[in-house]
């Protein structure tokens, strides 16, 4: 009897050292995220990853297409455009513009993912940030410079992973521009339960 009960508690030890590792491996629970003051976006750029423009086109020579896996590319060319916007600079790219420049300049590795340090030479004048963690004063020194960061989230706060642009933030908490939503309208952070990841951010150089 007493060995039984050592097979059933070694049996539980190791499916709750299963359990911890997948945690881990999945990003644990993320970093919660409040703003520390309202910031209203003055202008939003919205680009949905399924415009029938560019849903089809390729992210380089990847399989996977901008309407399966374009929220990246979508976010980075919203938040450039609305920096853009704020400085008085030029950049009128288009999501599907943004990819193929993207493209042109193998940003992206075989699997689609981005090449953070060749993003200067798809859209010159530009710098990439790839932050080492989630840091909440640095999303708001971003933001208060002028600089859109995307952050990212896990679908309703469980399911695949997601990027979404922050474009500042309301009485409710941090608001974004989805590239999954279909309307020009700003989504609550608080449908991926205010969680983030990952943080990463292009912006103009002065």
């Amino acid at each position: 009897m007493i060995r039984r009960l050592s097979v059933v508690a070694a049996g539980m030890f190791l499916g709750l050292v299963f359990s911890v590792c997948l945690w881990r491996s999945r990003g644990g629970d993320g970093v919660l995220l409040v703003p520390r003051q309202i910031r209203e976006p003055e202008h939003v750029v919205y680009f949905c990853q399924q415009d029938p423009a560019w849903a089809d086109d390729h992210l380089g020579e990847a399989r996977d297409t901008m309407a399966s896996s374009g929220c990246l590319v979508c976010a980075l060319a919203s938040g450039l455009a609305m920096q853009a916007a704020g400085q008085g600079l030029s950049f009128e790219l288009t999501a599907g513009e943004l990819n193929e420049a993207f493209s042109e300049a193998e940003v992206y590795t075989e699997s689609g993912a981005v090449i953070w340090g060749r993003i200067p030479l798809a859209v010159p004048g530009t710098e990439s940030l790839v932050m080492d963690s989630v840091d909440g004063e640095e999303i708001a020194r971003l933001l208060e410079d002028g600089i859109f960061p995307v952050v990212k989230v896990r679908m309703k706060g469980v399911g695949a992973w997601h990027w979404v642009l922050l474009t500042g933030s309301d009485a409710n908490g941090y608001l974004c521009m989805d590239p999954m939503s279909d309307t020009k309208e700003a989504v609550s952070l608080s449908e991926f339960h205010n969680r983030a990841y990952a943080v990463r951010a292009v912006y103009f150089c002065e």
